[in-house]
């Protein structure tokens, strides 16, 4: 019996090795995650304007174009809960803090990071963010993503010294550029069918919705015991994609999103889903910005923002 653990251990000590390195190696390419809380750390107190949300203010809001000292907290796929972790992670910082903008799409009130396709970023925010998580799974990097993808993240930083850091020292994403832009028909459809739920009603989607306001009302009642306002937003979206979404599932987002703000004080709810001031030349894809996209919306929000 000692005869087979040693043999096993001597077997089995260099994979674990290997796999430790690896994990370690990985851990040491910079990232949006790791560059948003080093800024956060450091810069918390100074905020004027905090931006949360997914992909569509990830890309779709930069700072620099704010008037005020603005930071963009997004990432992508970020779904509210996750909104709610990195503002209770800093709410102690936050001494200046006068404006939150809570951006919230087509998708949002029925989505929960962990039941997407897009559950292994939790590992982003268990490992960088130092966010409590209950599941092993989400505490590796090896653990998350295809080996092959990881290995080659590896080598890109190792050799070519590539990293996964795309967003600026403000947290605008920069990669969706307009020359490189989409077929805003095909996406417009593609994207319309992946937000879609396909059962609204299921057990599971009214809870997901229902917790989602009360996330949303947590949120308020921050910004409620601190005089901050709370600014709900729906940024722009392409026709192509807008014509190929579910209506009742879009009625039920903007019906309630107009009744949480309209029922609170020092709340506000922007929809600029449709917005004729966006056109083509502004989009990356049918439900993104790109950088002329960006610069337009966020100016446009900051001057907005200066009024209320």
């Amino acid at each position: 019996m000692k005869r087979f653990i040693l043999k096993t251990v001597v077997l089995t000590a260099p994979i674990i090795i290997l796999a430790i390195g690896i994990e370690y190696s990985l851990r040491q390419i910079p990232n949006d995650y790791v560059a948003k809380k080093n800024y956060l750390d450091k810069n918390a107190q100074n905020i004027h304007t905090l931006i949360f949300g997914s992909s569509h203010s990830f890309y779709g809001l930069d700072p620099v174009y704010f008037a005020k000292n603005t930071f963009n907290a997004s990432h992508i796929s970020q779904t509210l809960d996750f909104d709610l972790a990195l503002l209770d992670l800093y709410k102690d910082n936050f001494d200046n803090l006068k404006i939150i903008v809570l951006p919230v799409s087509y998708f949002t009130l029925f989505d929960k990071l962990e039941n997407t396709i897009e559950d292994w970023r939790i590992k982003n925010y268990a490992i960088y963010y130092g966010l409590k998580t209950n599941s092993l799974y989400h505490k590796f990097e090896l653990l998350n993503g295809q080996v092959k993808a990881n290995m080659n993240r590896l080598f890109n930083f190792i050799v070519n010294n590539r990293d996964d850091y795309v967003c600026t020292e403000l947290g605008w994403g920069t990669i969706y550029k307009s020359e490189e832009s989409k077929d805003l028909q095909e996406t417009g459809k593609m994207a319309a069918e992946r937000h879609t739920q396909d059962d609204l009603f299921s057990e599971k989607n009214v809870k997901i919705f229902e917790d989602n306001l009360k996330i949303m009302n947590q949120f308020y009642e921050f910004c409620k015991q601190r005089n901050i306002k709370l600014i709900i937003f729906t940024t722009p979206a392409y026709y192509t994609y807008r014509e190929n979404l579910n209506t009742v599932q879009y009625q039920k987002t903007v019906e309630a999103l107009n009744k949480f703000a309209n029922e609170r004080e020092n709340c506000y709810y922007l929809d600029w889903f449709e917005d004729t001031d966006f056109v083509p030349k502004d989009f990356f894809d049918a439900d993104h910005m790109n950088e002329i996209g960006t610069e337009k919306l966020s100016r446009k929000l900051s001057q907005h923002l200066d009024l209320l």
